[in-house]
């Protein structure tokens, strides 16, 4: 904590005179860092050598010093990089901080920049490895393209798993939680999309190769959900707590569109066989496609019934199956076969069997053969594609499952959720394999 001198005791009496509140760090402050600034200078990505996760951090500063001098904002550097004084002007890449805001950092400056978050107040970001005592709740996997990779959400990390055997890694990030992963169609890339509730949304984009994180976007007041690959691998679609669709360079990591098409929360994308077209699923009901160039709203898929949670695009063709709260999968093809009328639902191929409990997760196998869906309660039940006809039934889950995948081969499901356990499944229903995929404390959960 800084030392109050004389000079800063002077300027808070002064302020208190005006009637005026206190700039407070942890109320007016840190969630702006949150926002603006964390997704540059975090642990994983120490861009200029500063921190900005922790109070400790920013006033260690990084490469140019300590990053304020309490009392004196026109002699502190974070308010000089913040009004342009400095280049570049930060946030680095984003638009500019509205003035009320930099005055908000001037004031705080100026009566002293004194931390008032309370003690028991959770740090934004991974400082240490997380110790896990107890399977966490997994709400998100991915498998490679090629199968060599299962990356599996675990609490502000990803836990990355090499199918052929060898050590396990983490790649520890900023958000609470990671809600959805995805390799790039050349799992050379893994995005991972979450953030942490009511504070921040983020996008994670990693280097599969090296473990290295490329990008960390912070957006949005909330978290982020869905995320997708273009076909070619260039772009990123995100759905959003705020009601939006976000696309991203996959490349650069700048946030390239904001589409606000939906009414309420955007859980699921998928992209089009030439990428050209997205379709997004939300808590609106509606399956909405959108033309990616511009974002233009083109039409509803689906005829709109309950809510939605949960989308997978046919790996040949422009068709989707979609599922959520009705406890119903539906498989939709994006084109129209006539004239769109209101409510119309001639875009319906096939209505698979109500499920045990509101759908969370659906896929569809790489050869097309099969389709999955899983659920709040009970087993998670497999399909013909091509007929609706029932394959198997994956049993042995406790809880809700809010993950599943084919593997490449199409003769394996992936799925996880609640019980924190992933579980291998062959296409007859046996279970092959379950296992904790994150490093456990206690050595009483056996692993098989």
């Amino acid at each position: 904590m800084y030392r109050v001198t004389a000079a800063v005791f002077c300027a808070g009496l002064l302020w208190s005179a005006r009637g005026e509140e206190p700039v407070s760090f942890h109320r007016q402050i840190r969630p702006i860092l949150v926002r603006q600034c964390q997704g540059c200078h975090h642990p994983a990505s120490r861009q200029s050598d500063l921190l900005l996760t922790t109070y400790e951090g920013l006033k260690q500063g990084g490469r140019k010093g300590p990053a304020l001098l309490a009392g004196a904002p026109e002699k502190s550097v974070l308010i000089a990089y913040l009004t342009g004084e400095n280049k570049p002007q930060m946030p680095f890449g984003g638009r500019p901080l509205p003035e009320d805001q930099i005055e908000l950092f001037r004031r705080w400056v100026r009566e002293g920049a004194n931390d008032d978050s309370p003690a028991e107040a959770p740090e934004a970001a991974v400082t240490k490895a997380t110790v896990y005592h107890a399977p966490p709740v997994i709400n998100a996997l991915a498998v490679s393209p090629d199968g060599q990779w299962l990356a599996v959400s675990g609490y502000r990390e990803i836990l990355l798993h090499p199918a052929a055997g060898g050590p396990l890694a983490r790649l520890p990030g900023l958000s609470d939680k990671i809600l959805s992963l995805a390799f790039s169609p050349d799992g050379k890339t893994l995005a991972a999309a979450g953030g942490s509730p009511a504070r921040f949304g983020e996008l994670q984009i990693w280097d599969v190769a090296s473990r290295k994180q490329r990008h960390s976007v912070v957006t949005t007041n909330d978290t982020l959900f869905g995320a997708s690959f273009s076909p070619d691998g260039t772009k990123i679609a995100c759905g959003g707590a705020d009601k939006s669709i976000r696309l991203f360079d996959a490349a650069s990591g700048k946030e390239i569109r904001r589409v606000d098409h939906h009414e309420d929360w955007v859980f699921g994308t998928a992209f089009g066989i030439d990428g050209q077209r997205l379709v997004s699923v939300g808590r609106d009901r509606a399956a909405k496609l959108t033309r990616v160039e511009n974002g233009q709203f083109l039409e509803n898929v689906n005829l709109l019934k309950e809510g939605l949670t949960a989308v997978a695009r046919h790996p040949k063709k422009d068709w989707v199956l979609i599922g959520g709260q009705e406890r119903v999968p539906y498989l939709y093809m994006m084109d129209r076969p006539r004239a769109m009328r209101i409510a119309d639902d001639s875009t319906l191929i096939r209505k698979f069997e109500r499920q045990d409990g509101p759908i969370l997760a659906v896929a569809i196998s790489p050869d097309a053969r099969y389709v999955a869906a899983a659920s709040e309660v009970g087993d998670v039940r497999v399909y013909l594609t091509d007929t609706g006809d029932p394959v198997a039934k994956c049993s042995g889950h406790r809880g809700g499952i809010y993950a599943i995948q084919f593997a490449p081969g199409s003769q394996r499901l992936y799925t996880a959720g609640f019980d924190g356990q992933v579980r291998v499944y062959d296409m007859a229903g046996k279970l092959e394999r379950e296992f904790v995929p994150a490093p456990l404390e206690k050595s009483e959960v056996s692993q098989k």
